[in-house]
């Protein structure tokens, strides 16, 4: 199977499994597929009157680059959920760390939940 086929199907998966055991949230994470990707740390900050969310990834595999795709779920008070990003691709190099960035465009979320989906090795 090709990696984009690959891809394609975790992400499907993973959306999938996130469909059936969606419930309230304080700020988490979640990673579908291999635990190849790591999450150093996350925290939210209130930029004006929206949530922001900086997180650091690592790829723990010091042998490849992994490509994976991820997303952020935001939550109001209620862990009612209120919106989701689309899915966004990003590659991390052998043991490289990125940091991403997301801002909620809605003004009553509280809290979040990063979905991280990796596909699994051939």
């Amino acid at each position: 199977m090709s990696p984009i086929k690959t891809l394609l199907a975790a992400v499907t998966a993973g959306a999938l499994a996130t469909a059936l055991f969606t419930g309230c949230s304080a700020n988490k994470v979640s990673i579908i597929g291999d635990k190849r990707v790591e999450i150093i740390k996350h925290k939210s900050i209130t930029d004006g009157k929206f949530l922001k969310l900086v997180a650091e990834l690592k790829n723990d595999d010091s042998d490849e680059t992994e490509g994976f795709v991820y997303r952020v779920k935001w939550f109001d008070d209620n862990g009612i959920l209120k919106d989701t990003t689309s899915w966004k691709p990003i590659v991390i190099h052998k043991n490289q760390r990125v940091q991403i960035v997301e801002m909620s465009n809605l003004t009553d979320v509280t809290s979040y939940e990063i979905e991280v989906s990796v596909p699994e090795k051939l």
